[in-house]
């Protein structure tokens, strides 16, 4: 027996605090990700390391915009859908967004893989630096896939009335990324792909739980055999879109200034180098 439809209940002060207070907070809670890891990095392994992080945060925020963009523009089709009681359309379509979302990631991985050397290659790095931007997008991209899920199901549990356990997913795989960031620096001496692996399997957390949601059958949104809509996936792009700019916007500025900075610090240590030659 399937859950009931919590788009059939009326709106109330309550019932907007259940859905608006887990999301809240687990959006706030998870922009600790990339902040602990910078913590880790920089203070285990070295400033060239953390450099290395921002350099690759355009590929990495290449990910993230086609995953929200999917996940924003997919799950405001299907809680519309939801609303509008075509609960049968809304689970062909939640699947086959999904199984869209696991083609993307495998291509974006895959891409990544391909033409990941020819881009650090091209923005003129220490080979140090350039070493780590390799190491640790390599071990990043085998996490492609999960991180789409982690987005998509991240917002499908709010869509299907389990924002406190998105909420605790997303908890949970932040303290998993801490205790391994951890683990695989301090204790093993991983390196910064250590760091990359910590955070993909702290990102997994979620997306192995929605896996496990959305197969059963009484959830409220679970899933189907899919109906392949492709208009579903143009009006998922259309209404995502935004959300996709923004987080572009973030990588490309966050490498372009770690660019200056790196670039700073070289001229710096250089004329440093010539003053102590003269004397």
């Amino acid at each position: 027996m399937e859950e009931q439809n919590a788009y059939l209940k009326p709106v109330t002060l309550k019932n907007i605090f259940k859905f608006a207070v887990p999301t809240i907070a687990m959006t706030v809670f998870m922009s600790f990700y990339t902040m602990v890891d910078g913590l880790f990095v920089s203070n285990l392994i070295g400033t060239d390391a953390l450099s290395a992080i921002n350099l690759t945060a355009p590929v990495i925020q290449l990910v993230t915009a086609i995953s929200t963009m999917l996940a924003t523009g997919g799950s405001a089709v299907i809680m519309r859908k939801m609303g509008e009681q075509k609960s049968g359309e809304a689970k062909e379509d939640f699947t086959f967004l999904i199984l869209v979302n696991v083609a993307v990631g495998i291509v974006m991985c895959a891409l990544g893989y391909l033409l990941m050397d020819r881009i650090f290659a091209g923005m003129n790095l220490s080979a140090k630096v350039e070493g780590y931007c390799v190491e640790y997008l390599s071990r990043y991209l085998i996490f492609t896939v999960p991180i789409l899920l982690m987005n998509n199901f991240t917002l499908y549990m709010i869509a299907s009335e389990k924002a406190t356990l998105s909420l605790v997913c997303s908890v949970t795989g932040g303290v998993l990324n801490m205790v391994l960031d951890y683990v695989f620096l301090a204790v093993f001496d991983l390196g910064i792909g250590g760091a990359a692996v910590a955070t993909g399997l702290g990102y997994s957390v979620t997306a192995v739980a929605g896996l496990f949601v959305f197969s059963r059958k009484k959830s409220l949104l679970h899933f189907t055999k899919p109906a392949f809509r492709f208009r579903v996936l143009t009006n998922a792009a259309a209404n995502g879109c935004s959300e996709m700019a923004t987080a572009l916007v973030t990588g490309i500025v966050t490498m372009m200034l770690t660019g200056r900075c790196s670039a700073m610090s070289a001229r710096t240590a250089l004329r440093r180098s010539r003053s102590s030659c003269m004397y």
